[in-house]
């Protein structure tokens, strides 16, 4: 097996979750249409996407401890293709989001892409695999909406999903050449596992920052949710314009991720987490301000989304790796699926709120805002964790 054979398999797993909300948000109105949904369905494909992913997540991670992670993804890889499947072949409202559901089921191996890294490299490895993995993390929200829109607007919605499929299928063969290490003493009983949950769960470092990762996370889940609709039906954004736009915002992100590798030769970790929140924080105040004296326009709004998705860039890599870094020698599946089904839940629950609003200018500002504040009162009272 290549040396970077277990470092292209944490990519791909890794960003698949990632992969499969972004690529096929731009076509949300183009889906309601052709399956004949209302908007609080079309949304609720979201929403069971993201509720099935947290449920499974702390499965996930439990069992490659187990069992071994190669598993656990081939497994998850198989569950997912079908859900796939079900999208292509039933083309129906009900099939589209049973498939949805099982493609969130699946997906929650996608957990395991630091546990894979951390299982294969050391020292210098160790932190270039980080890197190359939050690089490719970093650019996937830029890439998948331009992709998805690009694939709509010469083709159809399904097409997206043909493409996803291809994706899974190769993920799949490169999984099976992937060797697996299970530590013999990693087998535990069911009150050691509570014992070890219970210990990660209690350490407030990881808490905090896992709090404020879901809160900051969750603008971006409620920015791509009611983005396209705003856009395309208030702003009249083609999907290929809404797929430049979302671009642009991914670019943004980006470029604030990857400038985390020069930012972090002079600056704390801790530092730049807290300048992203409180300058996300100033950002939103200034737009509720505004929104009291003059409706936004569209290059208002797209200022304060770009801005955004900045703040998050340089935030949520520095906190991910600053709170997965605390349990680096004990099991690492276990803390990365606890963060990921604490957040992960908490997105599919306030997607469920999203999508029983309607879109508009001024409910995505508030919502924004209110996130916002409470992450800064978060940062605030427990600076001293981060």
């Amino acid at each position: 097996m290549s040396r970077f054979m277990p470092l292209l398999v944490a990519v791909l797993i890794g960003i698949a979750y990632q992969l499969f909300v972004d690529i096929y948000l731009v076509a949300l109105p183009e889906i309601q249409e052709s399956l004949n949904m209302s908007y609080l369905v079309t949304n609720l494909s979201l929403v069971l996407y993201l509720g099935a992913n947290a449920v499974f997540l702390l499965v996930a991670g439990m069992w490659s401890e187990d069992i071994g992670r190669k598993n656990i993804i081939l497994l998850g890889l198989v569950i997912s293709l079908i859900g796939t499947a079900l999208i292509l072949f039933c083309d129906s409202s009900p099939g589209f989001l049973a498939g949805r559901i099982l493609q969130g089921v699946g997906l929650s191996a996608s957990i395991l892409a630091t546990p894979v890294l951390m299982d294969n490299y050391q020292g210098k490895m160790l932190t270039y695999g980080f890197l190359t993995f939050e690089f490719f993390y970093s650019i996937t929200p830029i890439i998948a909406p331009y992709i998805g829109a690009s694939i709509t607007s010469h083709y159809s919605w399904q097409d997206i999903f043909w493409v996803l499929l291809v994706y899974q299928s190769v993920l799949l063969l490169l999984t099976f050449k992937l060797k697996d290490k299970i530590a013999e003493q990693n087998r535990l009983t069911r009150k050691r596992r509570m014992v070890v949950l219970k210990r990660i769960f209690s350490t407030p470092k990881f808490m905090v920052l896992t709090l404020l990762m879901t809160l900051f996370w969750g603008e971006m889940v409620i920015a791509h949710l009611l983005s396209p609709y705003i856009f395309q039906n208030d702003f009249g954004f083609s999907t290929y314009e809404y797929g430049l736009f979302a671009l642009a915002m991914g670019g943004f992100y980006a470029v604030a991720a990857i400038s985390n590798v020069v930012l972090l030769k002079f600056f704390a970790e801790e530092r730049i987490i807290a300048f992203s929140v409180w300058a996300n924080a100033l950002l939103a105040l200034v737009f509720v301000i505004k929104q009291t004296v003059v409706p936004h326009s569209i290059w208002d709004i797209s200022i304060y989304l770009s801005l955004m998705a900045m703040f998050c860039g340089l935030f949520f890599i520095n906190a991910m790796a600053r709170s997965l870094r605390i349990f680096a020698d004990y099991f690492s599946g276990y803390a990365a699926s606890l963060q990921g089904c604490i957040c992960i839940g908490f997105w599919s629950l306030l997607s469920l709120l999203s999508s029983q609003m309607k879109p508009s200018e001024p409910t995505l500002i508030l919502l924004l805002s209110l996130m916002a504040g409470v992450s800064t009162v978060i940062l605030w009272r427990k600076r001293e964790l981060i």
